[in-house]
């Protein structure tokens, strides 16, 4: 908890000093100051996915990296650690189809900057154009209403209500009412059949959307 207290902590002292700033002009202390907010964000939302608390902020904590990043995307020296950055937050951001097809233009946007200093493709540029098709495929389908026609990436299966963008302007609000809900219950084995009990009941309730599980789409499936 002290941690978590910590990273909070130092991460409100970074926002108050970028808040500071009409406009980045280059100066060293000022991107300084833009970067300690970037390095916050992602290090706010992993200790989220980490504990298993709070995970419904990572989205705006994803929104103001972008916010930030992309002011100091314009500095070359940037962009190495740039890369670091948002390459973490990508792997911490999830059920955000949206948002996370925005996250990986931009990290898509960095490395060709960094493919042109170098003067060579990197791997990862093919990469992140593979994952943005498929998810933006996914959610044109989502868009048109056609759920039948969206696929997995992976081998488990998802509800594909999961790629409309209703569920991705509920599904915040409806962690959070979970995460009230079983402030109390141990983050241990078995958590994760608790939280989508809870989150299924939530969705349904709260926001109208009849939502399963990865339990329920993979019967044959053990989850803990």
């Amino acid at each position: 908890m002290e941690q978590e207290i910590d990273i909070r902590k130092e991460l409100e002292t970074a926002r108050a000093k970028a808040r500071q700033i009409q406009k980045l002009s280059g100066d060293g202390a000022e991107i300084d100051a833009y970067w300690e907010v970037v390095c916050g964000d992602v290090l706010a939302a992993e200790l989220a996915l980490r504990e298993q608390r709070g995970e419904w902020e990572i989205a705006s904590l994803t929104r103001e990296l972008l916010h930030y990043a992309r002011q100091l995307e314009g500095y070359d020296f940037m962009l190495n650690s740039l890369y670091s950055a948002v390459s973490r937050m990508s792997k911490a951001l999830y059920k955000h189809p949206r948002l996370k097809v925005e996250l990986l233009d931009f990290f898509l946007l960095v490395v060709n900057r960094i493919e042109a200093q170098a003067g060579h493709e990197l791997r990862a540029s093919e990469d992140l154009s593979v994952e943005i098709r498929f998810m933006s495929r996914n959610i044109e389908f989502a868009d048109k209403g056609q759920l039948d026609q969206i696929r997995d990436e992976g081998h488990l299966k998802h509800d594909p209500v999961e790629w409309t963008r209703r569920w991705e302007e509920v599904i915040d609000e409806a962690n959070r009412i979970v995460d009230e809900r079983l402030a109390d219950h141990p983050r241990g084995m078995g958590y994760c059949h608790a939280y989508w009990f809870e989150l299924a009941d939530v969705l349904k309730e709260n926001f109208g959307i009849e939502w399963r599980s990865p339990a329920v789409m993979n019967p044959g499936v053990m989850f803990d």
